[in-house]
């Protein structure tokens, strides 16, 4: 899949396929299969530690947001007026100050249940980083690859071809949402097992307690099991009167 610069919400899979991925990847995170990837508080947050980053949360009554910001698309952000919440009333705008109040967002797109949209961009905004911040989520064969990356697992290898097939179990039980209790606690650690085994600078033994239990958390709060509910933020009531990002 390619991405257009800015980026357009047509770019994106739809919520329910990108919040499945993100919190998949979440949940080998939390298991201890590092990614870049956590989940907390009905939010997906990769953070690649080096000023790039993405939140993806749920929200009540269906619908999503995406934001994030890039170190190297964000100047933007400096633009007296600029404004990437304009949208509907739901926004969480509680959150939305929480975020600005630590870092001005490059970008912000919602899902109202249907469809992904944003701001028409200004001329000036080139690139707003989506093309840089989402591509591994775009397809199950780059989340899978995104996993074994961090694995330092090479391609065209055997041990590619036994990753792959296990990640794609987790991927294939996250989009599908039809898997038991039980088959995710095997699929996960059929994962985990697996990245334990390599020999990678984001594999610690040492350090790295791979435990099935807190992935396991993970997939139960973000509704990947089959029968479990995803938690979710509340809606907005309206934009609150004087809003305006970074208040802090």
């Amino acid at each position: 899949m390619e991405f257009h610069t800015p980026g357009r919400p047509e770019d994106l899979p739809p919520f329910d396929t990108l919040w499945s991925r993100a919190a998949a990847l979440a949940a080998l995170e939390a298991g201890g299969s590092r990614n870049q990837h956590a989940y907390a508080g009905a939010v997906v947050h990769h953070d690649d530690r080096g000023g790039n980053e993405w939140r993806l949360a749920r929200i009540e009554g269906g619908r999503g947001v995406l934001v994030g910001a890039d170190h190297e698309c964000d100047d933007h952000t400096d633009i007296e007026g600029y404004d990437p919440y304009a949208g509907p009333g739901w926004l969480p705008w509680t959150w939305f100050t929480e975020l600005e109040n630590k870092r001005e967002q490059g970008f912000a797109y919602w899902w109202d249940g249907t469809e992904w949209a944003r701001i028409a961009y200004p001329d000036l905004i080139d690139n707003d980083g989506l093309n840089l911040l989402l591509p591994h989520l775009c397809t199950a064969e780059a989340a899978v690859g995104r996993v074994l990356d961090f694995l330092d697992v090479g391609s065209s290898t055997e041990e590619s071809r036994e990753g792959s097939v296990l990640v794609h179990r987790v991927l294939g039980l996250a989009e599908t949402g039809t898997g038991t209790e039980e088959e995710w606690r095997e699929a996960l650690d059929g994962v985990l097992g697996f990245a334990a085994r390599q020999n990678s600078e984001y594999v610690a033994p040492e350090e790295d307690a791979f435990d099935v239990a807190p992935a396991l958390a993970v997939v139960r709060a973000t509704g990947l099991v089959k029968g479990s509910e995803a938690a979710a933020k509340p809606a907005g009531n309206g934009r609150p009167e004087g809003w305006v990002p970074r208040l802090g």
